[in-house]
């Protein structure tokens, strides 16, 4: 006896859901913005002052002020940068699959869900944004408390 193969629901076939040409513009679209806001910079500019003057002191080459000193100042503010994008880059994955219909994702399949009255697939696609973004979200805390002890 064959088993039929059992059709694939929007919510789990990932296939296309990022090499989709039309949602990548959109998600490095939100990924650069938040990048743009000068969160870098700003860790750059709250490396103290004395640090600056101990390393013209110890007359540091240029390569062991940025591995020894900027590195390490600005390292926080570079992975709270990045959890920002990956945050805004799922949001913007989410409404990429909203606004263009037809493509497989959660989004979609909330979509579905909103045009046929389905407030329990509704409300199971929103935890599973929420739980993914949850795990994105503690995935980037792990990785920046793994490379600033490194440091």
């Amino acid at each position: 006896m064959k088993l039929a193969k059992a059709p694939s629901h929007p919510a789990t076939d990932c296939e296309g859901a990022i090499t989709n040409g039309k949602k990548v513009p959109m998600v490095i679209l939100a990924m650069l913005r938040s990048q743009g806001n000068g969160i870098a910079a700003e860790g750059v500019r709250q490396i103290p002052l004395e640090y600056r003057n101990v390393a013209l002191m110890l007359q540091m080459s240029n390569r062991n002020f940025f591995t020894k000193v900027l590195i390490p100042s600005v390292l926080p503010y570079i992975c709270i940068g990045l959890c920002i994008s990956i945050c805004l880059a799922w949001l913007a994955i989410i409404a990429a699959e909203i606004v263009m219909p037809g493509t497989p994702g959660i989004g979609f399949f909330i979509w579905n869900a909103y045009q046929n009255s389905y407030v329990s697939e509704i409300l199971l696609g929103v935890i599973w944004i929420g739980a993914i973004g949850l795990i994105l979200d503690r995935l980037m805390t792990w990785l920046q408390k793994r490379i600033s002890s490194n440091h």
